[in-house]
């Protein structure tokens, strides 16, 4: 096999997918399933069964999130297909760091926008509505960044 594989892997689909989701808003089906697919073949051919057992956990973190309808359908795929890659620790991690920078984001922008720090703030705090961003747009390079930092 080749060296670190999984990690060039987990990079390629976080490209195309960050590109189409800051453009179009959506993950699609076609570049995730595939991606999951070669992640369960990957997982299968070099018995690491720990990262099959990890994206039954992130699947079910993402499943709640998703039909709570505070995700959508394509970062719950993305999320799985990383973890398939990298394990369910550099989503986990990965996961709370774009959450820290998309409520950075928000922050900011709001600041920026009003002119009153108030605001920006409650943005950042979930009490007020801020402008969307797309979350696997954040979510792969997070995630991918924390496991080459694990590396």
């Amino acid at each position: 096999m080749i060296p670190h594989a999984n990690l060039i892997l987990a990079g390629i689909l976080t490209v195309i997918c960050s590109y189409t989701d800051i453009k179009s808003m959506t993950i699609y089906n076609r570049y995730t399933y595939p991606a999951a697919v070669t992640g369960f073949v990957y997982v299968i051919v070099t018995a690491q069964w720990s990262h099959l057992y990890g994206s039954i956990v992130i699947l079910s973190i993402y499943l709640f999130f998703f039909l709570s309808g505070k995700m959508g359908g394509g970062d719950l795929k993305l999320a799985v297909a990383l973890s398939l890659f990298l394990g369910h620790e550099p989503v986990l991690c990965g996961s709370i760091l774009a959450g820290v920078v998309l409520m950075a984001w928000g922050f900011a922008c709001t600041w920026y926008k009003t002119g009153q720090l108030k605001q920006g703030v409650l943005v950042a705090a979930g009490r007020l509505p801020g402008g969307e961003f797309p979350y696997g747009a954040v979510l792969g390079p997070a995630s991918v960044t924390v496991a080459v930092l694990i590396l």
